[in-house]
């Protein structure tokens, strides 16, 4: 027996086309079922955008959250629908790792600066050693994610991957 996803996700490849417009996988609407489909709300770092969604089609206004999010082809986008339209989008680059932007900078700055302050008071490598520690399990994570993604991909009539978990 299969049971549905409590958050389902899908994963959309940065294709031609992009910047106007983008599909939501066909085999993905079966989990929007009973909302209303007039607009969606991207968020990504405490940020949302309204979209408006006409049938499967996310349009008016992902042109400004693709532009701010400098979203290039080949790209790896990942939709996770968080109920009531609302979709967490995480954003991974052509060559397959997260997408860093200027907030995630700054809050690794502050992360080092405070790593430094704490070595700097007798913390001597056991901080280095820690953020090591802690870059390597960040790694396992997105290896793993992306990996639970590619291992449960299924296409929708049209062909584009969808992802059920």
């Amino acid at each position: 027996m299969k049971v549905p996803p409590v958050k389902p996700h899908f994963f959309k490849p940065i294709q031609p086309g992009f910047k106007h417009a983008l599909n939501i996988p066909l085999g993905f609407l079966k989990y929007l079922t009973g909302h209303e489909h007039e607009h969606a709300v991207l968020k990504r770092a405490g940020k949302k955008w309204l979209v408006k969604v006409n049938g499967h089609r996310l349009e008016e206004g992902w042109e400004k959250f693709a532009e701010e999010h400098d979203l290039q082809l080949g790209d790896m986008l990942v939709f996770r629908h968080e109920g009531n339209m609302e979709f967490k989008v995480v954003i991974f680059d052509s060559g397959h790792c997260k997408r860093e932007y200027a907030e995630n900078l700054q809050e690794e700055e502050e992360e080092k600066e405070e790593e430094e302050e704490e070595e700097a008071g007798g913390g001597g490598r056991g901080g280095e050693e820690k953020r090591k520690n802690e870059e390597e399990k960040r790694n396992k994570e997105k290896k793993l994610i992306l990996v639970n993604l590619f291992l449960n991909a299924q296409l929708d009539p049209i062909g584009f991957p969808t992802v059920t978990w």
